[in-house]
């Protein structure tokens, strides 16, 4: 599978920027990033709080984020069925200042928004 850093090369180099928009979109990636920031989860637990998720939408943005170091799965065979959870990796953990000051810069946006088209 392909990480991030591979499929960013569209302006002829690696661009940091792309990169990390690369890594963080997707249309279940980021709250899935912000459900893991709290917790570690079991993978129906992170199911059940994604109304509209696909267990195959699921499966695919974890394995991308798996790919690119961001979350880790941790399997454990001593339950039946098999418990798989996943958590942040240390990489992972780095990005979380970073989405909290996307989703501070969201909220002012959408106040300054609602405010000029009052």
């Amino acid at each position: 599978m392909l990480t991030a850093l591979n499929t960013q090369t569209r302006h002829g180099e690696v661009c940091p920027l792309d990169t990390t928009l690369k890594v963080i979109t997707g249309k279940w990636k980021s709250i899935i990033l912000c459900r893991l920031m709290k917790q570690e989860l079991r993978y129906s637990e992170l199911l059940r709080t994604l109304p509209g998720c696909t267990r195959r939408m699921l499966s695919l943005q974890l394995s991308q984020l798996e790919a690119d170091h961001i979350i880790q799965k941790e399997v454990d065979p001593t339950y039946t069925p098999i418990k798989t959870s996943y958590h942040l990796t240390e990489l992972g953990q780095s990005l979380v200042p970073i989405i909290q000051a996307m989703d501070q810069w969201g909220a002012q946006y959408i106040k300054t928004l609602e405010r000029t088209t009052d």
